[in-house]
């Protein structure tokens, strides 16, 4: 019971830890000023035919001069036909250009290194394919930049999808590791990034940040991230901003969500920041400690009410932190769905992270070991 308490007490300081880093991120606000630093954004994509359309068209309202917006889209072998799509752009308003990954070069870190090493300004603002984001979206992340003198703003991102339970999954937990990865920046710890929405200095790529994890599919982000915190912790910033949200769509299947999940895990064990692989050990503890509470029930059934009223706590503490982070971007926040998704979620933690630590899996029609 005692050892219970103690659990729970952790956790719950922890929570605590995350909102009060929340809280503290001050809002930044769009302001009228025109932009005078040229930004080139360098999305990397494979087999992304049909995204290639809704992405273009949301990157062609972007409210920025022409002069100083280019856009490079970095083929990675794409085994479909996208060609036709670009077509129906010739009167994009901005300069794009279509690149082709190199024979021997494969995978989105090579793929956004090439497309870096060919833009025209020195600001890069990194999206995937299959993400749209609001008009005043490279402006106001080049606003960010520029007010808090980070060379590194990372941004966030959210799912606009259907109503199924697996994409209300994904949702509440984008959510959750966008947040987690705010307020731990905030606290001085930066670990989590999305690469949907991220925008840096060119000269930060110059040194091959990739260099010791290029094998791994994941991590184009977070190693970036912890590569500029090396060098300059007051580089990074996280632009809590509504403008600078992007929108991305999640997986339709179990099997695709699986596969992504584990090629998000993989990443784990190459973390060299010693607080990001503290984070990460104690993020797996604290789950794995939390799936393994119904075996202690089953063989102590005197501690069931305990167990339950430590379940209750965590649900009362995730739902908060949660909650905060939806209603800052004006998200609705379904408490039923909610409960159904924090009920399984530690059980989901540990079974993904075991799961990228071995065996090959299939991305985009490439089997990735």
């Amino acid at each position: 019971m005692i050892i219970l308490l103690i659990m729970a007490l952790i956790y719950t300081s922890w929570m605590i830890y995350l909102l009060r880093g929340w809280y503290a991120i001050s809002v930044t606000s769009l302001t009228a000023a025109i932009p005078t630093q040229g930004i080139t954004i360098v999305i990397a994509f494979r087999n992304e035919a049909p995204r290639i359309d809704p992405l273009l068209r949301a990157l062609s309202k972007q409210d920025y001069p022409a002069a100083l917006l280019e856009v490079i889209l970095v083929n990675d072998h794409s085994e479909d036909l996208f060609e036709p799509t670009l077509e129906s752009f010739s009167s994009f308003p901005f300069s794009l250009r279509v690149l082709a990954l190199g024979d021997g070069k494969f995978g989105k870190k090579q793929a956004i290194a090439y497309g870096v090493s060919q833009a025209s300004h020195s600001w890069i603002l990194t999206t995937d394919a299959d993400c749209t984001a609001g008009k005043n979206w490279a402006k106001s992340m080049m606003q960010h930049a520029e007010t808090s003198g980070a060379r590194f703003v990372f941004g966030p991102v959210a799912f606009e999808t259907e109503r199924t339970f697996l994409t209300d999954f994904q949702k509440l937990e984008l959510f959750s590791l966008i947040g987690s990865g705010a307020a731990l920046w905030q606290q001085g710890y930066p670990t989590m990034c999305n690469g949907a929405n991220l925008l840096y200095e060119k000269s930060l790529v110059e040194d091959d940040p990739y260099a010791l994890n290029r094998h791994l599919a994941s991590g184009d982000d977070e190693f970036l991230m912890h590569q500029v915190y090396q060098q300059d912790p007051q580089a990074v910033s996280f632009a809590k901003n509504r403008e600078t949200l992007v929108f991305t769509e999640p997986c339709y299947s179990w099997s695709v969500f699986y596969y992504q999940r584990k090629r998000w895990a993989s990443k784990w064990g190459a973390y060299r920041l010693a607080h990001v692989q503290r984070i990460a050990l104690g993020v797996f503890l604290a789950n794995l400690f939390y799936a393994l509470l119904p075996l202690l029930a089953f063989m102590s059934p005197v501690l069931i009410p305990w167990i339950i009223a430590i379940y209750g706590f965590r649900w009362l503490m995730d739902g908060i932190f949660i909650h905060e982070i939806t209603r800052f971007y004006n998200k609705p926040f379904n408490l039923v769905r909610y409960a159904e998704v924090a009920t399984i979620y530690p059980w989901y933690v540990v079974i993904s992270a075991l799961a990228g630590r071995a065996g090959k899996y299939t991305w985009k029609g490439r089997q990735v070991s």
